[in-house]
């Protein structure tokens, strides 16, 4: 008889289930923790089996398919893929199968900007030699090179923006208040990020009596928003209350709808520099002292020279004269037998005489002022300019010119005839410098100086020109710009100058080609005039 076998004890059969069960457990508790972390990836990805059906799909693949985790079990591969992009799929799909990797990019520019290119990987699952299915992945990867380029982009400057010397960069929203701080910025001015973050850039200013800006700061951002951009110089704070003379460049930053996003400012310690000018203004204020104890030696001798220059150029508006009336004699003695060649001498010869007359005028107006004695008395700025708009605006009525004029203007103590003249060439050249430009903008104000003194400025938005290359700016028929773009003898500001130092000021100009003109020149208040001083001017 056959022996049979003794069955399994129900104490072990029991532990058996519990086992398989742990297992299961276990294995669900991997899966779930398999599809959690799949379904974190930002991108698709999918798994196909040798039979072309899917056996997995994370959750952007399923978004991306539109249907359900739990539906998508044994779905073909041709019912998981746009229809269009099959038979360019199908392929590599076969070749991943054959255990080669395969890469597929799709560029599809007109899906909206960072998504100009699809990448889609068909890699071979394979097991003890067997490939087992295919893993898809779907990923839009202009997104994540834009990005990266971004960053890249992003740390280069802040690396080149922080390792910055005696220089430093740092940026303002369109009102002028520090938004972003780097640590260049941090090293010149000691102030740290959480200490600027509601400074505004005036707080950086630390003038000093004597030694104030060119311009205010809530003027040079109005400049620079208005013209893209403007420098300025000035004392500046240090966290621990020191201070340093500063060049601060400041620019707008404009997007590509020409709205204003904000400022850059581009400061530079410039001490160095600055204790080096007072260095060679007290070897140039002893050197003055010097020759001024020379000059008072040779006072007489100049007069003379002025008569002799007042004589000269007297005499020679006789023969000039001579000229251009025997020029037309012999052009109406030809008549209409002179060739082409004779009348273009004569024209020219004309043009000559012309402008040789208008230079002899000049050199005579130079001599004058130089000669005369002063008048001053007691004028009112505002109706001075007023009067002088008025008459300049005549010349061309139809032009459209926006003045801006700083109200209550002050009085000063001057000479009126030559105040007048000097005003009146300032502004006819910001006029016929800003011919070229639409609209035109023409800014005139003041401020005190700690001298008592008025300095006055004039702004325009027109040609401008190189500064640098201007060392003979105030010669007489120096001029900046070709005579066939701009009318002129090149003689004005040389007039100018001599006015303004008849009265005992200094005049100066800053300009950049294509940013407009900025003069400066300083005038006596009524305040600081009084005896001695109207005395002196009138002498």
């Amino acid at each position: 008889m056959p022996t049979l076998e003794p069955s399994a004890s129900p104490s072990s059969q029991a532990a058996e289930e519990a086992s398989c069960a742990l297992t299961i457990e276990r294995l669900q508790a991997q899966a779930a923790l398999t599809r959690s972390i799949a379904d974190r990836l930002p991108w698709q990805l999918a798994y196909f089996d040798p039979d072309l059906r899917c056996r997995f799909g994370n959750q952007a693949f399923c978004d991306g398919l539109g249907v359900d985790p739990s539906a998508l079990e044994g779905r073909p591969f041709q019912d998981c893929f746009p229809q269009e992009a099959l038979p360019a799929l199908l392929p590599r799909f076969m070749q991943a199968l054959a255990g080669e990797q395969q890469l597929r990019r799709t560029e599809h520019p007109a899906s909206g900007p960072g998504a100009a290119c699809t990448e889609t990987a068909f890699t071979p699952d394979v097991h003890d030699g067997v490939i087992r299915g295919v893993f898809v992945e779907t990923k839009e990867v202009a997104q994540r090179q834009q990005a990266d380029e971004l960053a890249q982009n992003k740390r280069r400057f802040e690396l080149m923006a922080d390792a910055l010397q005696d220089s430093c960069l740092y940026f303002l929203d369109p009102a002028g208040r520090i938004a972003e701080w780097s640590e260049s910025a941090r090293r010149l001015h000691g102030f740290s990020r959480e200490q600027v973050g509601n400074m505004h850039l005036a707080d950086m200013a630390a003038p000093r009596v004597g030694e104030e800006a060119e311009i205010g700061i809530d003027d040079t951002i109005r400049l620079a928003i208005d013209r893209g951009q403007w420098e300025t110089r000035g004392w500046l704070r240090r966290a621990g209350g020191e201070a340093f003379w500063g060049q601060t460049l400041i620019t707008a930053l404009r997007g590509d709808d020409g709205e204003l996003e904000g400022l850059s400012c581009i400061t530079r310690d410039m001490t160095a520099m600055k204790d080096l000018d007072r260095v060679m203004n007290d070897l140039n204020a002893e050197l003055d002292r010097r020759v001024t104890q020379r000059v008072r030696q040779h006072t007489v001798p100049n007069k003379d020279l002025d008569i002799f220059t007042h004589s000269i150029t007297h005499d020679l508006r006789g023969p000039v004269r001579h000229i251009n009336t025997f020029a037309g004699l012999i052009a109406e003695e030809l008549g209409e037998n002179a060739s082409e060649e004779v009348r273009h001498f004569r024209d020219a010869m004309k043009r000559a005489s012309q402008r040789l007359n208008a230079m002899i005028e000049n050199l005579l107006t130079y001599s004058r002022i130089g000669r005369i004695d002063l008048h001053p008395e007691r004028l009112a700025m505002a109706q001075v300019l007023d009067g002088v708009i008025a008459r300049l605006q005549q010349t061309d009525p139809g032009r459209p010119i926006r003045w801006e004029i700083q109200p209550e203007l002050p009085a000063v103590v001057a000479d009126a005839a030559m105040v007048t003249d000097l005003f009146t060439r300032l502004l006819d050249n910001a006029m016929k410098f800003t011919r070229k430009v639409e609209p035109a903008e023409i800014q005139i104000g003041c401020r005190m100086e700690s001298d008592g003194t008025c300095l006055f400025f004039i702004v325009d938005n027109g040609v401008g020109f190189d500064v640098a290359k201007a060392s003979n700016l105030f010669l007489m028929f120096q001029r900046q710009h070709h005579s066939l773009d701009f009318e002129g003898h090149g003689a004005g500001l040389a007039l100018c100058q001599r006015i303004v130092q008849r009265h005992n000021g200094r005049i100066w100009l800053d300009s950049t080609p294509g940013h407009g003109c900025a003069v400066y020149f300083t005038l006596p208040v009524e305040t600081t005039m009084a005896g001695a001083g109207l005395a002196a001017l009138g002498c």
